[in-house]
């Protein structure tokens, strides 16, 4: 008897915001903190990883990739949610 049936939603979802957190971490650790036009990086956002907050630009790769991943996120909670509640037949016992 398995504990979690169906455990792949919950799985590709931690999955997709884990990929979105170290992508965060990634920016955070490796993107300029003034903005470099020469770069493309113009685009401020402002990241906060613990307690350390600090503004970081982005090139538009960067911004792209930080809104799919965010938009990955999003569409594989809404498929977690929508399989959990799906209306199954009920089979005659």
């Amino acid at each position: 008897m398995m504990n979690f049936p169906n455990a792949e939603r919950v799985l590709a979802s931690v999955g997709g915001l884990a990929l979105f957190a170290l992508n965060e971490v990634r920016m955070f650790h490796s993107l300029p903190r003034m903005p470099d036009p020469g770069n493309g990086q113009t685009h401020a956002a402002s990241i906060q990883i613990m307690d350390a907050a600090a503004p970081v630009y982005l090139s538009l790769v960067d911004l792209a990739v930080r809104w799919g991943l965010a938009a990955l996120v999003v569409a594989l909670c809404v498929w977690a949610l929508a399989e959990t509640f799906e209306k199954h037949p009920q089979t005659a016992e």
